[in-house]
């Protein structure tokens, strides 16, 4: 009885002894019976399956011990499981350090085999290259090598031979284009020269014929001078009274002023001395011969073409006017003040003095209209037609029932007396009245 109560003591020492020890946790039991409680346990367990049953036999073995001893207190239990742990690590880091030098010899082993390829490689690779050089001796007969040299005796020089053709052609076309060109050029250049001097002429002539004019005007001026100073001396050795004197000179100054002055005798708000100008937005352009349209030293030249505010100057003389391509254009003059036109006047040189002897590039038909300032409206202030054959400055009476008040008058001109190139204005005058007093005069 007592050595049956001492082996079961025995075999419940151990078991009491893995559940005091605080480094191991419950778990499942062994495979002898003995409690594997260990997380390391359990963990290099799973690791190392070929250990796990080592592990469980010396459990078992370890219980025998226990059954066979029955004395043996629980440290020595212990210490037993703690060689068992430590033998188990050892094992797991020997496989671990297998598997690691595995790895290094296969790649040890591929790097070797590398140089080995490059050799192969080497030594393969002109064998290969000497039995293409003899399958290619073997195809390269007598009768081919002939067949291919007559083949490029007659391409190549047929090659060479277009080439040269072509190349000659291009020459030649470039040759002949470039002589077209250069007499093309030869021909426009003294066309060119020829009309420059026209110009010149042209210009010489208008600069003549104004100092010509102004010579004129100063001998006639000089003469009625001495008209005037002759008729007083008459006067004063006549017996004629007094008045009767003083009434002879103030009848002959107003015949020379309307000689001289024109017989208008009205105000004048077109002029640009007072302030008016030319509306360029609204005004056709000017006419520019064809002979200077396509000149390249046209800008030498701006002289020659008179800008449109040509009609609001009072010097009339040959040339010196204002014209449009064609017979169709307009003018639109804008007046220093508003006014109320009343009439407007036209003037043309007459043919006595033209140097053509003819006045065919008049105006004829054209209409005047007042413009609105803000909404730009035309209103039609009358049609009238200049007539050549009558004075050479002729006034129109407008229609202006209403006694509007405009700042802008167009003359629109609808045809002319003949010329199908060009229409000249030299003068435009508007006369009305204004409302308001104005500081103008």
């Amino acid at each position: 009885m007592n050595g049956k109560r001492s082996v079961r003591r025995s075999l419940e020492q151990p078991t009491q002894g893995f559940q005091d020890n605080p480094n191991i946790s419950s778990g499942p039991t062994g495979s002898g019976g003995t409690q594997s409680n260990s997380w390391y346990l359990r963990n290099s367990t799973g690791k190392c399956p070929r250990n796990s049953t080592t592990s469980s036999g010396q459990t078992t073995s370890t219980a025998d011990e226990g059954v066979e001893t029955g004395g043996e207190s629980s440290n020595r239990g212990q210490m037993r499981f703690t060689r068992e742990v430590i033998g188990r690590e050892n094992s797991c880091g020997t496989l671990s350090s297998d598997s690691s030098c595995v790895s290094q010899k296969s790649l040890l082993r591929a790097i070797c085999t590398i140089p080995s390829s490059i050799i192969v490689t080497v030594i393969c690779l002109p064998e290969f290259l000497c039995k293409a050089c003899i399958c290619l001796r073997d195809q390269c007969t007598m009768a081919n090598f002939a067949k291919s040299l007559k083949f490029l005796s007659i391409t190549v020089p047929t090659i060479c031979a277009a080439i040269y053709c072509s190349c000659l052609c291009m020459r030649l076309s470039d040759s002949l284009s470039s002589k077209e060109l250069t007499q093309l050029y030869e021909t426009e250049l003294k066309s060119l020269w020829k009309s420059q001097n026209l110009l010149e002429e042209q210009i010489h002539e208008i600069q003549g014929l104004k100092k010509e004019t102004d010579r004129l005007r100063a001998e006639i001026n000089s003469i009625n001078e001495g008209i005037l100073k002759s008729v007083k001396e008459i006067l004063e050795e006549s017996d004629i009274p007094g008045e009767n004197k003083d009434q002879v000179l103030t009848t002959i100054n107003l015949a020379f002023k309307k000689i001289y002055e024109d017989h208008v005798q009205m105000a004048d708000w077109a002029q640009k001395t007072i302030g008016a100008t030319i509306d360029k937005d609204r005004t056709s352009k000017s006419y520019v011969p064809e002979s200077m349209q396509n000149c390249w030293f046209q800008w030498l030249f701006v002289s020659s073409t008179n800008p449109p505010d040509t009609v609001l100057q009072p010097d009339v003389y040959p040339g010196n006017c204002w014209a449009f391509r064609g017979s169709e254009g307009q003018v639109v003059i804008k007046l220093p003040e508003k006014i109320q036109p009343t009439a407007v006047t036209v003037q043309h040189i007459s043919k006595a003095i033209s140097p053509s002897g003819g006045v065919n590039s008049a105006l004829k038909d054209f209409w005047v209209f007042g413009l609105e300032d803000e909404t730009r409206e035309e209103t039609l202030l009358g049609k009238f037609m200049y007539d050549i054959e009558k004075e050479a400055i002729q006034t129109f009476q407008l229609k202006n029932e209403h006694l509007k008040q405009f700042l802008h008058i167009k003359f629109k001109v609808l045809s002319n007396w003949g010329n199908p190139e060009f229409t000249c204005i030299y003068r435009l005058r508007v006369h009305g009245k204004m409302v308001r007093s104005s500081p103008i005069g």
